[in-house]
Formats: C-alpha cells, sequence, structure tokens
C-alpha cells in the first residue's frame, strides 16, 4: 500500500517525530505551494506565508491541513469545515519564546528594575501567550493588567480592565488573536486615537500580529516618544526603512522562534495528523534535548544578573542589529522571508538551566524558579 503524500512548506522543522511517520513528505517553499503541486497528496503542513483556501485545495484530495503557526487568518476555515478537511494550529507553542522576547525587550529597554519592584504591565490579549506572560511577570513582581474581551476567567494576580487602560501602563504589550469580525474585532485595533493613550514615557511592545495596529498608530507613538519595540509590522512582509529606524528595538517576526517552539510547532500537529490520515504508529520519546547550561558572570547584583539573562535569551539587540543591516541593503519581501528562514534559533528560559559562579541569593531563585529556570 502506497504511503500518504504530505505536502511541508520547507522551512518547517522536520522533528525526529515527524520523520518517524509512515509517509512520504514533500517540502516545497511556502511560497511556491500551489494547487498543482498538491495533486495526489493527502495532506499539507504549511505556515502563514501560504493562504490556504479553494483555490488552493480544490480538487487535490488534501484530507488534512495543519499549520505550524498559533495564527489561523491565513486558512479559510469555513471551506475547511464545509469541505471535510481536517484542520489544526500549533497554538500555544511558542508561548514561552514570545514572553522570552518580551521580558529581553523590556530589560533591553531599562525598564527591568521598574517592573520587578511592581510597575504595571498591560497586556492585550490573554490566551496562551499572555497568560503565559501574565504569570511570568507576575512573579517576578509586576502588576499586571489584561484587555481581553474574548476571556472570561483570569488569574487571581491579574486586573481585567478596559483597553484605554492597559495603554495607561508603563510598559504595554500586544498578544490578541486577529480577527476581523464582530463583536470584537481586533484587526487595527490600536489606531490613532488608542496610541493617544499611551503614556509619553511608556514602552510599547508588539510581538502578536503586525494588523493589530495601523502604521498611522505607530508612527503617532514615536512622535510622542514612545519607546516602540516591534516584531511584528502592519505592513510586513514590507517595513517602511523610515519606521525601522525610528523603532527602539525592530526584529523581522521572530519572537517565538526558539529551538523548543520550533520543534513544537511541528510535534504540535503530529496527533491530529496520525488520526485524520489512519496511521498506524506509535509514538516515540523524542529523546533528552535539553540544552547546554547558559554561563552567565556573576556580578553580585541580582537584577544585573537577570538582565545579563533575559538579554542573552531574548537576544533582541542582536538581532535588531542584524535585520537592521539586512534591511539597510534591501527591502523586499523576499528579505524579510530570508531573515525569519535563516535565523538561528535562540535557547529558552522554560526548561533551562543557568550556571553562576557563586551561590546564590533567595531573591534570584525566586526569579528563576518563576521562569522556569534550573540554577546548578
Amino acid at each position: 500500500m502506497a504511503r500518504p503524500r504530505v505536502v511541508i512548506d520547507s522551512a518547517i522543522r522536520v522533528t525526529k517525530r515527524l520523520r518517524a511517520l509512515p509517509i512520504d513528505l514533500i517540502p516545497i517553499a511556502g511560497g511556491e505551494i500551489s494547487n498543482n503541486s498538491l495533486i495526489g497528496a493527502q495532506a499539507l503542513l504549511t505556515r502563514t506565508v501560504t493562504r490556504v483556501d479553494e483555490s488552493l485545495l480544490a480538487k487535490t484530495g488534501v484530507e488534512f491541513v495543519g499549520t505550524a503557526s498559533a495564527g489561523t487568518d491565513h486558512i479559510d476555515l469555513e471551506y475547511l469545515a464545509a469541505n471535510d478537511i481536517s484542520f489544526v494550529s500549533a497554538v500555544g507553542c511558542n508561548a514561552a519564546a514570545v514572553g522570552d522576547y518580551v521580558l529581553s525587550g523590556i530589560s533591553s529597554c531599562g525598564r527591568l528594575e521598574d517592573v520587578v519592584d511592581g510597575s504595571d504591565v498591560g497586556l492585550v490579549g490573554y490566551g496562551h501567550v499572555g497568560r503565559a506572560l501574565a504569570d511570568r511577570l507576575s512573579r517576578l513582581g509586576a502588576t499586571v493588567k489584561v484587555y481581553d474581551p474574548w476571556a472570561t476567567e483570569f488569574a487571581a494576580d491579574v486586573e481585567s480592565v478596559t483597553l484605554e487602560e492597559v495603554l495607561d501602563c508603563s510598559v504595554v504589550s500586544l498578544h490578541a488573536a486577529l480577527v476581523k469580525t464582530a463583536p470584537f474585532p481586533s484587526h487595527h485595533m490600536i489606531g490613532i486615537k488608542e496610541a493617544d493613550f499611551v503614556k509619553r514615557d511608556a514602552l510599547f511592545i508588539n510581538a502578536g500580529r503586525g494588523s493589530l495596529m495601523a502604521v498611522e498608530a505607530v508612527e503617532r507613538l514615536l512622535e510622542r516618544d514612545v519607546q516602540v519595540v516591534l516584531d511584528t509590522w502592519p505592513t510586513e512582509p514590507h517595513v517602511p526603512i523610515e519606521l525601522l529606524n525610528r523603532v527602539r528595538f525592530g526584529t523581522p517576526h521572530i519572537a517565538g522562534y526558539s529551538e523548543v517552539s520550533k520543534n513544537n510547532a511541528t510535534d504540535f500537529l503530529i496527533p491530529a495528523l496520525v488520526n485524520a490520515l489512519a496511521l498506524d504508529f506509535e509514538d516515540m520519546d523524542a529523546g533528552d534535548d535539553r540544552e547546554s547550561p547558559i554561563e552567565l558572570t556573576d556580578t553580585g547584583d541580582d537584577l544585573q544578573t537577570l538582565s545579563a539573562l533575559l538579554r542573552h535569551v531574548g537576544r533582541i539587540e542582536q538581532d535588531d542589529r542584524e535585520f537592521r543591516l539586512a534591511w539597510a541593503k534591501q527591502q523586499s519581501p523576499e528579505v524579510f522571508e530570508t531573515q525569519r528562514r535563516q535565523y538561528t534559533m535562540r535557547q529558552q528560559l522554560q526548561g533551562s538551566a543557568v550556571s553562576l559562579e557563586h551561590g546564590v541569593t533567595p531573591r534570584f531563585a525566586g526569579w528563576m524558579n518563576s521562569l522556569g529556570v534550573t540554577v546548578l
């Protein structure tokens, strides 16, 4: 019996578990996946660069679609449902990595001391990423406020407030799902009016979806001297060079790119794929993928050591430099995608270990516990 054919975006990580499946993987670059290339395939594993709809899938025989991303705005879910095509996303796979990016931004922008001393951090969106980040921020000492009209339950140390109140916090970070329909559309939810709610001395981060903001909103924040960190852009993969030149840090949609999250993005899809194609497969142990301990110079100051750790793992300063160098040479969707595809994956705080030369204070040990880090 012929093995099922599965077309996979060539940028998706082929993990041990995926490689072990009794299938024939057909790697194709995301931008080149077409209706013709899917003829005879039973499944498609894709990313956000491929629009999955009737024009792509009609008369192909595809029975299953999985996206190695949390977002689904590139997927015509109604078409899939109407045609009995199974679907799954990797929602939540990169929550920890995105949180690392945000914490790195907070540290690199000089806001860490305020956060651990209890200053307010506002999160727009309380899904997988927002919940995980809110928990870590609260345990580090921040006062966390959240706006999410879809959420009905909140942790005891998280305050549910209005959008205006969230935007009035000292640090604001966007993590809402991109929704274009009523009753709570989030597309361009941050416009010029909303940008004016943000304090002039605030730090504003978008590591969610680029279209949560209008370009005019970013420009207004910059006009008002708000510190702006953008990993996702309103018009990506087109990024106006003048906008990149003015933000505090800018990166090419890589906030969720860690070794662990990259593997998770693939492995999250496997159970649904096995079920949809009725594969004869017994799940395997992926093995011990723990990375080498992170070695830090013990500064003798807990806050400085914490800051060094967050900046090392989140790597936002280095990624910003590399993106600016590439973008200064050429601005094009191809360069943006190349930056993402060739990105060197980061380590991840959660599940990692830190090696320090000297003893650890109770305060520092508490911070490490809140971040899911083991101290050796």
